[in-house]
């Protein structure tokens, strides 16, 4: 590659995107207006918020303790509330229809509860109470849902006694008070509110915080009465040291959010000048030009991808940038204001977790500006350019707020997710976690470098495809368009199609999961779901869009008849990995923790495995997924991405389409690392025979592996020499386990090495390739 071809189209492209009025507000204008217009909004905003008094309708309150009142007047007693906020409660008067029955069944003494005639049980009293009640709750809802009150609290007549007789089990100089049980815990004070309301909420709020106030008082003056010492009530107090570095608390903040806002904005900031330096050429008939011209494909996508960037990564230096001072400014005024408490964590960060950032952006803004690159030149137009940046969005936006969530942290397994690993390593190094970050990085940068070189690669072949680079925009007709797929069909998919029936496999995985009913762990159930998930959502599927939109089903299936010594070397291979794949599997376990009720379910499903008939296990979970699985993605799905040469794309898009039909993060990961090398297998073999003999064995070992560690007894004696017992059943030996894999490595070797005649269909005609080493 030249790159002084590349150094020239990288200052042509910039040159043009300065000249772009509306590409140049978007990237360096709007970020250094738009945080101090939100500041100046936040403050003016700030200025004239007030809290509003609420009004709060108090039924009963003679049925209150005297001593000790909740009320003086038409106001909260001062002390149950900060004088600002107390202010802010207005008790209303209550008038109580005079149609409603008044039984006051005792009278009130201060605490001292005298019963009288009133308070005489009988059942007339006790039904005129139950309905005095009633009445009450009736009214007070109506008058809260018209709006007449925001809150009405409804005291019982029985607070009083209950309350006196909770006092009186506190005193130790009545034994038979002692042994009798304290009160029950029954709610005498009533709250009715509206949710829906947002004042009905707030009055809510204070009111709640009155009584609790009130009954810690009411508590601390009991006690006292008792002669009980008060700390029995809180015996234990709490002190608390930060060890985190003052600079990290003032940035605890910016911290999780400075890394979500560079992401987001270098993104946005790659793709409008992606579209424009793609599509705008497109439109502009400019691009023609410049394919013709002596420089190879690869020169022209690196001279564009700099320029695209650069501006990615400008863009969010811009609003770190005027993030950060309009922060500080906000933050000064605050402290004016003296509400700086509420943005105490909003503090600037220091010079070197600025610098942390910008390291860290720089890989994350090469890959996103190929993934812009690649997406937009699918476009026909810088209009339907647009279209594609939610799309891209949302698929990565997910890797960005994966980090934000709480107890989300950096290690191993989070380390190796793309664009995750990255955010948590710059959020490490902000907090100073040295350490930590030293030891994950290099899995950070190992995945990161990979995910650019592939965005890159892609973006690469995108531009060396005369279909995609010159299509022009038509008008959609439905009946014209079937005509034309009817009339072009080929002997496999294309790759539009391939990946169009992976992605409808998908959705209708996610659709028959979340509509199933609760499972029933018994082994027909299984059996069944099992029938109608490989064969009613895998495999008619494909075999739908084969039919129709293929010549020959068993070219675009793949169907081809392997040799003999395939077959028998994709049954070793698949014994031999198997003791790597049960090692992987159980280090995915570790770092991807299962729940406690999914290890429930995987228990009672390993149950019922163990009692059903070993050849019933065999055929529908290691058979039936075998065939439907090998036909959908080694065969129709891998079969129209391998197209135009496109090996590793068939192998890894089928292999992410294999692993994400699994539902399960951690079956998600280890099938799509052994769907890399079932890929691999498809690819030399030349069909999907060879990975479903290979599919089988692997199955069929994790299920005899299952049912053994139920059993003693499980393990042949003549293959225990490759297993050691461990607790809760039988594993691979750690020799067996390192010997299989240089097993596997000679044999791979030996696969590739030899000379070998195949066919592989390709869209609209057969070719017979010739595969040397």
């Amino acid at each position: 590659m030249n790159w002084d071809h590349v150094q020239l189209i990288f200052a042509r492209e910039l040159r043009d995107q300065f000249r772009d009025r509306r590409t140049m507000f978007t990237i360096a204008v709007l970020p250094l207006l738009l945080y101090p217009l939100m500041g100046m909004l936040m403050l003016q905003i700030t200025q004239f918020h007030r809290e509003h008094p609420v009004r709060v309708s108090v039924i009963g309150n003679e049925y209150w303790p005297g001593q000790l009142p909740l009320l003086d007047g038409q106001r909260l007693v001062p002390g149950y509330l900060e004088e600002n906020e107390s202010k802010l409660v207005q008790i209303e008067p209550t008038l109580v229809p005079s149609h409603q029955i008044r039984t006051v069944p005792f009278q009130r003494d201060g605490d001292q509860v005298v019963e009288g005639d009133a308070g005489k049980t009988s059942d007339s009293k006790i039904e005129g109470r139950s309905l005095y009640r009633q009445q009450l709750l009736d009214e007070s809802k109506n008058r809260v849902f018209a709006g007449e009150t925001d809150l009405v609290l409804l005291i019982h007549p029985d607070t009083v006694e209950q309350l006196a007789k909770l006092r009186d089990h506190l005193n130790p100089a009545e034994e038979s008070t002692l042994a009798s049980a304290p009160p029950s815990s029954s709610s005498f004070l009533t709250i009715v509110g509206n949710r829906a309301s947002d004042r009905s909420m707030i009055a809510d709020r204070r009111i709640r915080a009155a009584i609790e106030n009130w009954q810690r008082t009411w508590v601390s003056q009991k006690l006292n009465e008792a002669n009980i010492n008060q700390k029995l009530v809180q015996p234990l107090s709490i002190g608390e040291i930060d060890v985190a570095p003052a600079a990290t608390r003032s940035a605890l903040v910016w911290s999780k959010l400075l890394p979500f806002v560079m992401l987001v904005w270098a993104l946005t900031g790659a793709f409008y000048p992606a579209v424009d330096l793609c599509a705008g050429e497109k439109e502009r008939g400019t691009l023609e030009t410049l394919l013709s011209s002596p420089v190879r494909r690869k020169e022209i996508v690196w001279g564009k991808l700099m320029t695209v960037m650069c501006f990615s990564v400008c863009t969010a230096l811009l609003n770190l940038f005027s993030m950060q001072v309009t922060a500080a400014l906000v933050m000064r005024q605050f402290s004016r204001l003296g509400t700086e408490g509420l943005f105490e964590s909003l503090g600037p960060l220091p010079i070197s977790s600025i610098g942390w950032l910008i390291i860290m952006l720089l890989p994350i803004s090469a890959l996103f500006s190929a993934l812009a690159m690649a997406v937009a030149a699918l476009a026909r137009s810088s209009k339907e350019g647009q279209y594609y940046l939610m799309p891209l969005l949302l698929v990565g936006m997910p890797l960005v707020v994966l980090p934000m969530l709480p107890g989300v942290t950096l290690s191993v397994g989070t380390s190796i997710v793309p664009v995750t690993g990255a955010v948590l390593l710059s959020r490490a190094l902000i907090e100073g976690q040295y350490h930590e970050a030293l030891v994950h990085l290099p899995f950070v940068v190992a995945v990161t470098a990979m995910a650019c070189l592939l965005a890159i690669r892609w973006a690469v072949r995108q531009f060396e495809s005369e279909t995609v680079m010159f299509r022009e925009n038509e008008r959609f007709d439905l009946q014209t368009w079937i005509r034309q797929v009817w009339r072009d069909r080929g002997e496999t998919a294309s790759a539009a199609e391939a990946t169009l029936c992976g992605m409808i496999i998908l959705v209708a995985l996610f659709f028959g999961r979340m509509m199933a009913a609760e499972p029933t762990l018994d082994w027909i159930a299984i059996a069944k779901s099992t029938l109608i998930i490989q064969v009613g959502m895998i495999l008619a599927p494909c075999l739908i869009m084969a039919t129709m939109l293929t010549r020959s089903l068993r070219h675009s299936l793949r169907f081809q008849r392997p040799r003999i010594s395939d077959l028998a070397f994709c049954v070793l291979l698949a014994i031999c990995l198997h003791p790597s794949y049960v090692v992987l599997a159980s280090w995915v376990q570790q770092e991807y923790s299962i729940g406690a009720d999914t290890k429930v379910l995987l228990q009672q499903f390993d149950a019922v495995i163990g009692a059903a008939p070993l050849w019933s296990v065999i055929f529908f979970l290691a058979v039936v997924p075998a065939i439907c699985e090998e036909l959908a993605f080694r065969g129709f799905i891998f079969g129209g991405l391998i197209e135009r040469n496109g090996v590793v794309r068939a192998i890894v898009v089928s292999s992410l389409f294999f692993g994400m039909s699994h539902g399960v993060l951690q079956q998600t990961i280890t099938a799509s690392l052994m769907g890399i090398i079932l890929g691999v297998i498809a690819w030399r073999s030349g069909g999907v025979l060879c990975g479903m003999f290979f599919h089988v064995t692997h199955n069929s070992l994790s299920m005899w592996l299952a049912r053994a560690a139920r059993e003693p007894d499980g393990i042949p004696n003549w293959s225990q020499w490759a297993f050691t017992q461990v607790e809760g059943g039988w594993d691979y030996s750690p020799t067996w386990t390192a010997f299989s894999v240089l097993l596997a490595v000679i044999g791979f070797a030996w696969f590739f090495a030899r000379e070998r005649d195949f066919s592989i269909p390709v869209s609209g005609s057969i070719t017979s390739l010739r595969t040397e080493s």
